[in-house]
């Protein structure tokens, strides 16, 4: 039987929700973070979409044939194991400077970081999540 192998990044981002997996639009299952999961199927073209909330991965479409296994790789979006420190650190320094050194502009820094996480969460929500095919090894 053919097999969809899916391997999940550990992240802290996402780490409490899992990911829902679809194999052709139907709901085949759930992967947790850092869990690797394989999801039975049949030969042939498949598509798959990882989904969570009301976010998700682009499609990716799969050829799979007799008894082979198609490994896959999902995790969050592009950058987004970085630009979440980032952020909390500029928001602390925001705090310090503004207590002790009366500088109230550092928050503004914030911004770019804030759009991108609104960016994601609206008009790029297909784009939330990564899905990739990684080799056969």
């Amino acid at each position: 039987m053919a097999t969809i192998r899916l391997k999940r990044t550990s992240e802290y981002n996402n780490r409490m929700r899992d990911y829902k997996i679809y194999i052709d639009g139907k709901q085949v299952g759930t992967i947790a973070n850092g869990e690797t999961k394989d999801f039975p199927t049949t030969e042939g073209q498949h598509t798959v979409t990882a989904k969570i909330d009301w976010c998700s991965s682009p499609n990716i479409s799969v050829d799979i044939n007799d008894n082979k296994t198609k490994n896959l790789k999902v995790g969050s979006f592009r950058y987004g194991q970085i630009l979440m420190p980032i952020g909390l650190v500029l928001i602390v320094l925001h705090f310090i400077l503004s207590k002790f050194a009366d500088f109230e502009y550092t928050i503004f820094l914030d911004a770019p970081l804030f759009l991108l996480l609104i960016y994601y969460l609206t008009i790029g929500r297909k784009k939330y999540l990564t899905l990739e095919e990684i080799n056969d090894n």
